[in-house]
Order: structure tokens, then C-alpha cells, then sequence
């Protein structure tokens, strides 16, 4: 600890030094000053270190060496990515030569969890009863998933992201089923399913405002792989126990009961506030299904067994996300 101690304090004196050569315009001077200790992993700070390129490059510009000046520029980058000039105070040569790099990140990648509320709307009512005395109903539940996210600026307002997630889906079924002949009830059905997808997201994105939380719209689309389905079922007649059997697979080998296959269009909102390099984020997005999920209403294990048959149902999403996103930097000198 002492030796690194020592090291600082040596290079904290030769970074002194290389200020009052460049105030005195000793700018051959300056080079010798810093470059060992830039090439030190202990002899600068990290804010000593910023400020020892930033005194190279003014040396290498105004002793006209511009390869030695690209490179200290390039060096400082890749040290510090996220090293900003003053426009108020730099010299027109430094911030001339700044513009001359990308500076910007590459891309942000990072992840979210997802809690979701999923709404089934029925497209057509099937059923084994009459369907003039039954009522069908649906009720959301929450779940909860996950994304991965690559998300590509084109401008200071457009960017594109891509979203691989995995998405789960929760919603009860209850129905009545009524006497045609006095309305009493028969039975009353319950059956709570649970569905897996792989999906992939793809959305254009558009920020509204230049501020802390960088508020931001998005409209996209997304596909999704059906992993699982399946049914638990709980049957009520009136004055007699619940009856419940085994779990009913929906989406296995031989079922073919639900679409392997989904696709949906969003909208979403989003705010994103930088904390350090990296990016908090938080979002709301609906999805709406385009699609009906449902294969075969008929001729199923639900039918003989539980006397039901599955509606033509399509599945929309509420979900809100928070998650992280973090900037991969690659400085390099642009061409014209």
C-alpha cells in the first residue's frame, strides 16, 4: 500500500508539473511528464488520469503532431468512454478534434423482469350445453417473466430494440351451467391456466423529452413459441363436494389443443434514468394478441372428462418492467 501510496504521489507531482508546462507553453515538455505514469495502472487517479490525456492531446494539437494527438484522444476513450468536452471552455482544436471520434455507444444491452396481467378475449363460445344457458367467463391474473434487451440509437430521438423474453400467461375460466327448465344452476366449472411462451420482441422507439428520466413511446411487434399450456380444473355441484381431477396438458405430444404459435403488436412507455454509466429503467407495455390460440374446441380430454370444450380465445398483456441496461463503448476515429 505504501509502494502504490508513493507511486500517486509522484505522479500527482508530475501531473502539476505538465499544468504549469503547458500555462508556461512548455508543451515539449509534457510528454515526458505523463506517459509513464499513464501507463501505470497505480500512478494515477482516475480523474488524474482523464486530465493527464486531456494535457497530452493539447500538447500533440498545438505541437501539430495529429497522429500523436489521434492516439492520445483514442487512448483517453478507451479509458474513459464517457469523457466530455466543455464547449465553453476548451479550445476550438480540442473540441474540433473530439467531433472526429465516435464517442457514442455502440449499443445497450441488459435485462428486466416482467409482471404481467393477462386478459383473454373470447373470439366464439363452444361448449357441450346449450349455450343459451351458460355463462362463460374470464378473469386476469398476474404472472411473471423476463427479457433480455439489445437496444440500437440511430439519433438522439430514434433508436430500435430487440427483445427476447420469456412470457408467461395466467387467467381463470368459470361458467354456469342453468336448467332450461328453471335456471337453477347444474354446475359451476373453474379451471385456472398457465401458459409458457419463448418470444421475441421487436419495437421501434421514440423519446419524447431530453431530461433525467428520458420518457420515451415504442410501438412493436413480437412472435411467440408456445413451451406449455395446461388446466387445473375444479367442478362445483350445487350441494355436493368440489370434484377435482388431474392437471389437463393442453399443448403436449398428441393434445394439439392451444397454437404453437402467437403473434401480437404493442405500445409502450417507458422513462430511463442514467445512475453512474449504466441505465435504470422502467416500463409499461401492452400487447395485443392478433391471433385465436385455440386448435381444437372438440373431441378432447376436456370434453369427456370434464364435459367442457375450450373457446376461441386471443390473449392480450398489461405488463410493467424494471430492469437494467448498460452502454458497450467502441471509440474509434471516423472517416470522412
Amino acid at each position: 500500500m505504501a509502494k502504490i501510496a508513493g507511486a500517486q504521489n509522484t505522479c500527482t507531482q508530475s501531473l502539476r508539473s505538465a499544468r504549469t508546462a503547458y500555462d508556461e507553453g512548455q508543451l515539449q515538455r509534457i510528454p515526458a511528464l505523463l506517459e509513464s505514469c499513464l501507463g501505470s495502472r497505480t500512478g494515477f487517479t482516475d480523474e488524474e488520469k482523464t486530465e493527464a490525456y486531456r494535457l497530452l492531446i493539447l500538447a500533440h494539437i498545438f505541437m501539430d503532431e495529429p497522429a500523436e494527438a489521434d492516439a492520445a484522444m483514442l487512448a483517453l476513450l478507451r479509458f474513459n468512454p464517457e469523457f466530455q468536452i466543455n464547449e465553453s471552455a476548451d479550445p476550438a482544436e480540442l473540441i474540433n478534434l473530439y467531433g472526429t471520434f465516435r464517442t457514442k455507444p455502440i449499443f445497450l444491452f441488459g435485462g428486466k423482469f416482467d409482471i404481467n396481467y393477462s386478459l383473454a378475449e373470447v373470439l366464439n363460445f363452444y361448449g357441450l350445453h346449450d349455450q343459451n344457458t351458460t355463462q362463460d367467463e374470464y378473469e386476469a391474473n398476474i404472472s411473471f417473466g423476463g427479457s433480455l434487451i439489445i437496444e440500437k440509437e440511430f439519433t438522439d430521438n430514434l433508436s430500435a430494440r430487440a427483445e427476447p423474453s420469456f412470457v408467461t400467461n395466467r387467467f381463470t375460466y368459470t361458467n354456469r351451467f342453468l336448467s332450461d327448465v328453471d335456471d337453477n344452476t347444474i354446475a359451476e366449472p373453474e379451471a385456472i391456466e398457465r401458459q409458457s411462451w419463448l418470444a421475441l420482441k421487436l419495437r421501434g422507439q421514440y423519446k419524447l423529452l431530453e431530461n433525467s428520466f428520458n420518457p420515451t413511446v415504442s410501438l412493436g411487434i413480437s412472435t411467440q413459441y408456445l413451451l406449455f399450456s395446461d388446466l387445473d380444473v375444479n367442478t362445483l355441484i350445487p350441494g355436493g363436494e368440489p370434484a377435482q381431477g388431474p392437471t389437463v396438458d393442453l399443448s403436449g405430444s398428441g393434445k394439439d389443443m392451444r397454437r404453437a404459435l402467437r403473434y401480437a403488436v404493442h405500445a409502450g412507455i417507458s422513462v430511463k434514468r442514467k445512475v453512474g454509466r449504466n441505465y435504470i429503467i422502467a416500463e409499461l407495455d401492452y400487447a395485443f394478441g392478433l391471433n385465436n390460440i385455440t386448435k381444437s374446441n372438440y373431441e378432447n380430454e376436456l370434453s369427456w372428462r370434464y364435459g367442457m370444450a375450450l373457446n376461441d380465445i386471443r390473449v392480450h398483456t398489461l405488463t410493467f418492467s424494471v430492469g437494467l441496461l448498460l452502454p458497450k463503448y467502441n471509440p474509434k476515429k471516423l472517416t470522412k
